[in-house]
């Protein structure tokens, strides 16, 4: 596992766990540069659900889809570089 350092001020976004084989969605938060995710307790019934809702809170941060998703393929590229990669809690 490597280990991570949280910034002072961190850039972050709201994103669907992607979960193919389940219909409900738990909602993570990925960190801008970091690699891996916290879970939230958020959770939604379909993965339209989960994109909608994700659109909302990252709205409220300042990053339209496309940016957000940006920075969730970056974290899941630096999780995939990470052999032991996997959730950050």
């Amino acid at each position: 596992m490597i280990e991570q350092t949280l910034p002072d001020e961190p850039n972050f976004c709201f994103v669907p766990a992607y979960d193919v084989e389940v219909d409900a969605q738990q909602i993570h938060i990925v960190f801008e540069g970091l690699a891996g995710h916290v879970p939230t307790a958020l959770v939604t019934l379909d993965l339209d659900n989960a994109l909608d809702l994700c659109d909302k809170l990252n709205r409220r941060l300042g990053y339209d889809r496309e940016d957000w998703t940006a920075m969730a393929a970056a974290s899941m590229q630096a999780e995939d570089d990470d052999p032991e990669g996997g959730a950050l809690h």
